[in-house]
């Protein structure tokens, strides 16, 4: 797998994340662990969690953290391991938790449950627009001078609050957000579908940004929750369960017109489909970090061809629109 540093950063880092919001709940600890080492195996250095992976469907808080801090703790020699971790994480009683104590708070208990003193990638899960970014921006770098934090970015921030930011910490002469993780694929998402609506989805105006900032993306559901791996299509009607959410989500005409291009890439570069649509993200001028789910380790190797694989910008642009330059 191709390595890559996060811009502004130290950071150096496989091409793929892993999403780890699975690990040590739907996926008991002992798989999880295989999992983990399935993934450095394949050339995997990065993991994404989160404070509150998978508080829902688990009775242990912050199972995902804790099992990759035991992970961590009896992993021997190998590549370092960056982990990125989310704090600001809703909770039943609060969704927005930007104040400092609260940022503080969980990022200590991240510490805790990683085992580690310092975060190398400290994500604000959400953000509050009632809260200025000057407070918000202080307290990050007052943990990056106190050394519990090496880097740190965002999640689900407007371009506009993320501008807001990076302009804030400029003028204070200090490092800005390296990156951002928003929702992002080849496929085009039906937004008006989407459930949670604190969501904010990859648009011109933002690729714009980050193609003239060089600003590093990391986007999730970058498989479209497997739209591209050949188990949907448009007569998949009458259906229930994963096929009807992800139909929800990205069945329209336009998506299913670029699963057909996919498709024909895939067999002309004797390639999977779900590898090339992953590859096109990284066909874009700005540092991309794609989070990849899997649940068992063949799902990850697939996933993971797509680490070394890039394509050029005609192909790229086949698959999103059609054309190409010489069409």
């Amino acid at each position: 797998m191709l390595m890559t540093t996060i811009p502004g950063t130290q950071l150096t880092v496989s091409s793929l994340c892993l999403g780890t919001a699975s690990i040590g709940s739907a996926i008991n600890e002992q798989d999880s662990f295989r999992l983990l080492d399935h993934f450095c195996d394949l050339g995997g250095s990065f993991l994404d969690t989160s404070l509150n992976y998978a508080d829902w469907q688990c009775s242990v808080p912050s199972i995902s953290e804790k099992t990759i801090g035991k992970w961590l703790k009896q992993r021997k020699g190998g590549r370092p391991i960056v982990v990125g971790t989310k704090g600001a994480c809703a909770t039943p009683e609060r969704f927005f938790r930007l104040s400092r104590a609260e940022i503080i708070h969980d990022l200590h208990s991240s510490q805790r449950n990683l085992q580690l003193d310092c975060i190398d990638l400290f994500w604000l899960h959400r953000d509050d627009p009632g809260v200025p970014v000057a407070s918000i921006m202080d307290v990050l770098h007052e943990q990056v001078e106190a050394g519990s934090i090496r880097y740190f970015a965002c999640s689900n921030w407007t371009l506009d609050r993320i501008v807001e930011a990076q302009n804030y910490a400029a003028s204070k002469g200090k490092p800005g957000f390296c990156a951002s993780q928003i929702l992002w694929s080849l496929a085009k998402p039906n937004e008006a579908r989407l459930q949670d609506k604190t969501l904010v989805a990859m648009d011109e105006r933002t690729l714009a940004f980050h193609r003239r900032t060089g600003m590093a993306v990391v986007p999730y559901s970058s498989q479209a929750g497997g739209f591209f791996s050949g188990r949907f299509g448009p007569d998949a009607v009458g259906v229930g369960g994963k096929t009807a959410a992800v139909l929800r989500d990205y069945g329209n005409a336009e998506n299913f017109a670029r699963l057909a291009r996919v498709r024909e890439v895939a067999a002309r570069l004797n390639e999977t489909p779900a590898a090339v649509a992953l590859a096109y993200l990284f066909a874009h001028p700005f540092a991309v970090f794609p989070i990849i789910g899997a649940s068992k380790p063949e799902q990850l190797t697939d996933s993971c061809r797509a680490g070394e694989l890039r394509l050029d910008a005609e192909t790229a642009r086949y698959i999103e629109q059609g054309e190409s330059d010489n069409s």
